[in-house]
C-alpha cells in the first residue's frame, strides 16, 4: 500500500510464468459499490473462523456515489473502512461497511480524536475470539517521498476486534522496531504467530521476520537473527532483499509454500505494470528467484496507471464459476490497487472522478505457475 513506502526492485534475473493468468471479473466487479463503501485502496482480507471475510481498507470513499454522473468526490471521506463478506458470497450489496462514529473523521480504526493523526491497516489475523490488525501510526505531513503529504508517526498498534460482532476494544502500544514495517503479513504455526516486516535499506528492500505467542499479540516478541530467535529487536536479520526501488511486500502462506508477493515501481504514472512472486518452503526463507506472474492493463489514454498494495487471498483458493467453465481450484486469488494516473492524465474534473479509478483489481494465477504443488 501508498502507506508502506518502503520499496524494492527486482534484480535484472527474472522468470517468467509459463501459464497463463486471468483477470477474475467476478471478484473485480465486487468493488464496483455504489453505496457504503464505494471505493479505495488496501483490500487487505482477514478470514474469520465462521466463513465470513473481513476486508480492510484504506483512505475510502464513503456513500459518496452519484448515479447520475457515475462519479464520487475527488477527496476520500476517511483514512480507513473494512467490510463484512458472508461466506463465498460476491453479492456486493450483501456486504455490511464498517467506519466510525466520530466525531471527526469517521475512520473504522481510530484511537487518537486529533484528526492531523491516523491508521493504515496492514494485515491482520483471528487468534481465538478476537481480531488482531496491524496498524501503521501516521500522521499528515511533508513525507521524504515526493509528492505524498504522510509521515510516520511513532510506534504502531495492534488493534483489537471481538468475534463474531467486530467490535474494537482496544489498541496495544508496539515497541519500537526501527522503522521496519511490520504488518504485511501473518502466518500462524503452533502456538506461534510470524509476522513480516520490511524496510528500504539505500536502494535495497529487506524482509524481516518476527514471532509472538499467540497469548501475547501485544508484545513483547521476538526477532529472527539468522540462526535463531532474539528478544532484542537490534539483532534482528533480514531473510530476503531485493535491489533497487519497486512496490512493498506481501507475505501469505499457500498450502505449505510462504509466497512473497511484490511489483514493479509505481509512483504516479507509467511507472511499471508487472507483478511477481518468490516461494519458499520454510518460514524464515530463503526465497527463489522473483517469477513475473501478471501484467496490469488498466491504461487510460495509452498511460499506465499508479498502482500498489498486491495481496494474494490464500483463503479464496478454490476458483469462481465464470463464462460456464468449471471453478479453477488450484487458481489463487490477487489483488491489487490503481490510485489514478497522475501528470499523465488529469482524472478530477468539476471535483468529481470516476470511481473505477480508485478501486481494487482482482486476478488469478494458476498454482502451478508460481511453482506451488
Amino acid at each position: 500500500m501508498k502507506h508502506l513506502l518502503t520499496i524494492a526492485l527486482f534484480g535484472l534475473t527474472l522468470s517468467v510464468a509459463g501459464q497463463s493468468a486471468s483477470k477474475d471479473t467476478t471478484v473485480t466487479n465486487f468493488f464496483r459499490r455504489t453505496t457504503g463503501w464505494v471505493s479505495s485502496d488496501g483490500a487487505i482480507t482477514v478470514p474469520l473462523a465462521d466463513g465470513r471475510t473481513l476486508w480492510l481498507m484504506g483512505d475510502s470513499h464513503i456513500d459518496d456515489y452519484d448515479p447520475a454522473t457515475a462519479t464520487v468526490n475527488c477527496l476520500f471521506q476517511v483514512r480507513n473502512a473494512a467490510l463484512i463478506q458472508p461466506r463465498n458470497d460476491w453479492e456486493w450489496q450483501h456486504t455490511r461497511t464498517l467506519i466510525g462514529n466520530g466525531p471527526g473523521i469517521r475512520s473504522f480504526l481510530k484511537n487518537n480524536p486529533n484528526d492531523q493523526y491516523f491508521i493504515w491497516p496492514g494485515a491482520g489475523i483471528q487468534l481465538r475470539d478476537t481480531v488482531y490488525v496491524y496498524c501503521a501510526n501516521m500522521k499528515n505531513a511533508q513525507s521524504s517521498v515526493e509528492g505524498f503529504g504522510f509521515a510516520h508517526a511513532g510506534n504502531d498498534y495492534m488493534a483489537k476486534l471481538t468475534v463474531p460482532d467486530l467490535t474494537i476494544v482496544g489498541y496495544d502500544t508496539l515497541q519500537s522496531f526501527d522503522e521496519i514495517g511490520f504488518g504485511i503479513g501473518f502466518i500462524k504455526k503452533g502456538h506461534w504467530v510470524y509476522i513480516y516486516g520490511q524496510k528500504l535499506a539505500g536502494l535495497t528492500n529487506k524482509l524481516y521476520v518476527a514471532r509472538f505467542p499467540e497469548t501475547h499479540p501485544g508484545g513483547p516478541w521476538q526477532f529472527y537473527t539468522g540462526t535463531g530467535w532474539s528478544d532484542n529487536s537490534k539483532e534482528i536479520q533480514p531473510i530476503a532483499a531485493q535491489n533497487g526501488m519497486s512496490g512493498t511486500f506481501q507475505i501469505s502462506q499457500v498450502k505449505s509454500t510462504i509466497l512473497l508477493v511484490s511489483s514493479d515501481l509505481s509512483m504516479g504514472c507509467d511507472g511499471g505494470k508487472s507483478i511477481y512472486t518468490a516461494t519458499s518452503a520454510s518460514l524464515t526463507g530463503p526465497f527463489t528467484s522473483p517469477l513475473r506472474i501478471y501484467t496490469i492493463d488498466d491504461t487510460l489514454q495509452g498511460h499506465y496507471p499508479f498502482f500498489y498494495s498486491v495481496v494474494a487471498h490464500p483463503e479464496f483458493l478454490a476458483g469462481l464459476r465464470q463464462n460456464n467453465h468449471a471453478p479453477d481450484s488450484h487458481a489463487l486469488l490477487f489483488t491489487y490497487c490503481i490510485n489514478g494516473y497522475g501528470s499523465c492524465v488529469p482524472i478530477c474534473h468539476d471535483n468529481r472522478m470516476n470511481p473505477d479509478y480508485y478501486r481494487p483489481k482482482a486476478f488469478r494465477v494458476p498454482l502451478a505457475a508460481m511453482g506451488i504443488r
